[in-house]
Formats: structure tokens, sequence, C-alpha cells
């Protein structure tokens, strides 16, 4: 397990005398000078202070700024990651038991994620990049097919045993529809309907890679999605607190418990809207 400056050491951004952070430095002097709006400190050092301190509107105005920078600016680049290095340390720790070399993995993703911020529209600009930072670092060690293995077992608890009812009649566990086609049929569906926003089936999947990274047994929490420890390590990357993490997810899963009712019968539910508007025709 490395330190909390390891990630740092990865791109020597701890350095005074590292060229990454003198470029970065050199950056947030000339755009303040360009751009008033960013000029909320004089040296790009004090930005981590200010943005513990800044009102939230004010610090999403300057990170989205400064992600427009990484469009055309690789300095930008330097800069955003500097900011997010305490994120990523957080990051490389919650990873820390899948892989020997967490701090290289976490910092080479930080970069490449840095360099689309520009793409991001989300005000949660530095949750985005930390959330998709961890999410990819841990599929690339295979966190993620163990996530979609939980969320599986999720749907087959005895609050959507009418979900499992439905799997088994159309074959799924012969083969002829992948779970994971089904599950991502269904969430898909779920989420176009509005009966859960896409945002908290986001938080659901996290809850889910997190409950299988910290063992979380699955006789508690909603098979694990909802104990503490899931919860508390989810919340890292989020402003909520845990508990408040638990409650969305709590109310999305029985959202999805009702959604399912409906799901489930969409075979013969659509047959008896076609028989009802064949009959409506006919009295017409």
């Amino acid at each position: 397990m490395g330190d909390s400056m390891s990630v740092a050491d990865q791109f020597g951004l701890d350095d005074p005398v590292s060229p990454l952070l003198a470029e970065a430095r050199e950056g947030w002097e000339r755009w303040c000078a360009v751009d008033p709006r960013l000029a909320v400190v004089d040296d790009l050092a004090d930005l981590r202070e200010w943005t513990r301190q800044a009102d939230v509107a004010d610090k999403a105005a300057v990170l989205r700024t400064l992600a427009a920078l990484t469009a055309t600016d690789r300095s930008a680049v330097a800069a955003l990651v500097w900011l997010l290095i305490p994120g990523a340390c957080r990051v490389a720790e919650g990873l820390s038991d899948l892989s020997l070399d967490i701090d290289a993995l976490v910092a080479s993703e930080l970069w490449v994620q840095a360099c689309q911020a520009h793409r991001l529209r989300t005000p949660w600009l530095a949750r985005a990049l930390l959330n998709a930072t961890r999410r990819e670092v841990a599929a690339s060690l295979g966190v993620g097919s163990r996530a979609d293995r939980h969320w599986k077992r999720v749907l087959l608890t005895d609050e959507l045993a009418m979900l499992a009812s439905v799997a088994n009649d159309r074959a799924v566990l012969e083969g002829e529809i992948a779970p994971e086609v089904e599950l991502r049929e269904f969430l898909d569906q779920a989420i176009r309907e509005h009966a859960v926003e896409e945002e908290d089936v986001r938080l659901l999947h996290e809850l889910a890679a997190a409950a299988e990274t910290v063992g979380a047994p699955p006789r508690r929490g909603r098979l694990g999605l909802t104990t503490p420890a899931a919860a508390e390590l989810v919340a890292r990357d989020h402003p909520e607190a845990a508990r408040t993490l638990r409650r969305r997810a709590a109310r999305s899963l029985d959202r999805l418990k009702v959604y399912a009712a409906v799901w489930i019968d969409d075979t013969s539910g659509a047959r008896r809207c076609s028989e009802q508007k064949g009959r409506e025709i006919g009295a017409a």
C-alpha cells in the first residue's frame, strides 16, 4: 500500500523543482492574466487551499474554466491533475488491495481523464474525474466483472423475485439471453421511462463494486449495497454523506422493484394494448 504522496510521486508534482509543476504554475499565471475569473489565487500552489474554503459555485466556475483549457493546453492538464492528487490518493488507497502498482495505475488513468476534462458538462467536475479514474482502474483489474455479478445477485433477491421469474420464463438460465444483457435492458428501459434516474443507477453500480471491494456480507444491506462500509467507500468521491447515499440507494432499489413488476409483463402488456386498440378501432 502506497503512502499518501505516492500518486503525486508518479508525476513528480510534489517536487518544488518538478518541470511539470513549473509548467502548470507558469500556465496558471498566463491564464489568470487573460481571464480574471481564474485569478482567485496568484499562485497555483495556493489553489487547493482555496478550493477547500470557496463557495461551491465559485469553485465549480474555476474548475470548468480550467477544464476547458485542457482541450488545447497540456499545462492545464498538469494543473488539473495537481489539483486532484489528494482525491486520487484516496482512490488509490481504496483500491490498494487489488494491485501492487495501484499508484501508477491511478496516476496514469487520472492523466487520461484530465486530458478529456473539456468534454465534461457536469458541475461536479472533480468528482466526475475521480469517479471515472476509479471506475476505469477497477475495470482494468477485473473489479467491473465482480460488480456485474453482484448486480445480478441483487436483482435476483426476494425483493425482485418477479424479475427472476421472467428470467426463467425467457430461458435466461439456459443461455438464450445473457444475464448481463437482461440486466442492461431492464436498467436502460427503467431510465428511459423515468422509473429511476441515471445518476442513481450509476450510484448503485458504484455501491455494487464497493460492496465487492470491502467484502460486504450478502445477507446485510440489500446484498451489501447499503452496508455502511460500502457506502463509506463510495462517499469518498461524492459530495453527499454515506448515510445520504444509503438512503438514495434504498429508494432507487424500491423504485426498481415496483418497475420490475411492470417490466416483466411487457410482452403481455403490449399484447393487451394491441387488443384494446383493436377493439377501439372496431367500435369506431
